[in-house]
């Protein structure tokens, strides 16, 4: 029984709902040497991730502890229902619900990492030291295949395995658990974190993904001032910091420009990308978010069609024919479910902001800085990707989400009392 110790189980959690290793039904582990662009949503073909496993496997090792995740399975249990009423209200009695079904399955099978999230906690750091071992391994590993495979464009294919993707979700997933583990650990591992923050500037820059980026200079630059601001009568700190800081963006900016003749084959590959730099640095709006706007307002107008359709949706998901996805997990789940299939996570978005705010004055700073990884997962990224119900991003997502109610709700009990 010591195997499976609460503390053995965090680190098997922490490691298997953040490594990107996938399977499939049908083939076993993903390790295909191309990219599978579209899976079609053939569900013996699709990539899944471990984490799935993870989580059933903690939820099982738990069960006799699940009273103490009540809110997490309070908003588990609103969201079944709200898909059920989508599902009995939404139908016109001809269309089959077998891909609303699906659809529903896909929404709710995330929110699994979410109850997990708040049963784990992170009071040891245990979470965070797993997610920094793996990032210590993965990160230089996936760089240097992408090396030995002749490109400076981040590859999926780490040869004994290969992650799915890459490029539109895992990029972002490293780099929110980067900035959880620096801020849960830094005082613990400052130069070993200071090494992987230079990799990881090859890395997200290989990434060509907006969001990855952006992400990662916003916490570099948000955490980079705190610590300055915290020493900020130490000169020759500041100013080296500032010079180290310098000379890792300069080498962004050079990476960049080596994968200048790189990026046309993957553009022309992929559709993801259409010179999306080079169309921002002329001042435009790059193709792929002009193309996320039409998107939403072909979505909107339908989900406006009527007050049904708005209320509790459409009989069934946008076909995939005509469109497979708004790039917008709000817009995605009211055009299927309405405004009920909505309001759940609406309601838990805005508890958690009124517990972060009225604890305001006595939360602790780390904790802050996960209500701002929480925020980027849910309201940013979802609102370009349809993070909330892709397996992997979903579930870590939640999983973050859980980690941080789990962290706000015990100050909340106390506080009456103090």
């Amino acid at each position: 029984m010591k195997l499976l110790s609460e503390k053995n189980l965090s680190w098997l959690i922490g490691v298997g709902v953040f490594f990107p290793l996938f399977f499939r039904l049908s083939k076993g582990i993903y390790r295909d040497s191309q990219p599978i662009i579209d899976s079609q949503g053939v569900l013996l073909t699709l990539p899944l991730p471990i984490s799935i496993l993870t989580c059933f496997f903690a939820l099982v090792f738990w069960m006799s502890k699940l009273k103490n995740a009540r809110l997490s399975l309070t908003f588990v249990a609103g969201a079944f229902l709200a898909s059920f009423l989508s599902l009995w209200l939404g139908g016109d009695g001809i269309t089959a619900p077998q891909r609303k079904m699906l659809m529903a399955a896909q929404v709710i099978l995330p929110l699994i990492g979410l109850v997990v999230g708040q049963l784990v906690g992170d009071r040891e750091k245990i979470i965070a030291r797993a997610f920094l071992i793996v990032l210590s391994i993965l990160v230089p590993l996936q760089l240097l295949a992408t090396w030995f495979q002749g490109t400076l464009i981040l590859t999926h294919y780490l040869y004994a395995f290969s992650i799915y993707s890459h490029f539109q979700y895992v990029t972002l997933i490293f780099v929110c658990a980067f900035a959880y583990s620096v801020i849960s650990l830094w005082e613990e591992f400052k130069i070993w974190l200071c090494i992987l923050a230079v990799m990881m500037v090859a890395y997200v820059t290989a990434s060509l993904s907006f969001l990855t980026i952006f992400a990662y200079l916003s916490f570099l630059v948000l955490f980079v001032f705190s610590r300055l601001w915290a020493h900020r009568g130490n000169i020759k700190l500041v100013l080296g910091v500032l010079a180290v800081v310098g000379a890792m963006g300069v080498g962004g900016v050079a990476y960049y420009d080596g994968m200048a003749g790189q990026r046309p084959s993957v553009e022309g590959q992929e559709g993801l990308f259409n010179g999306k730099f080079k169309t921002l640095a002329e001042g435009k709006i790059p193709s792929n978010v002009q193309e996320r706007l039409n998107d939403w307002k072909f979505f909107g107008s339908a989900i406006l069609e009527s007050k049904k359709t708005l209320l509790v949706g459409h009989p069934q998901p946008m076909p995939r024919e005509i469109k497979s996805s708004p790039h917008n997990w709000y817009v995605d789940v009211a055009y299927t479910f309405g405004l009920v299939g909505l309001l759940p996570t609406l309601l838990l978005i805005a508890f958690t902001t009124y517990l972060c705010w009225t604890q305001r004055k006595t939360l602790p700073v780390q904790i802050w800085w996960l209500a701002g990884i929480v925020f980027y997962l849910v309201v940013i990224d979802s609102n370009f990707k349809v993070t909330l119900r892709q397996p992997y991003p979903g579930i870590f997502s939640y999983f973050m989400w859980g980690l941080l109610l789990s962290a706000l709700l015990p100050a909340a009990v106390r506080k009456p009392s103090a």
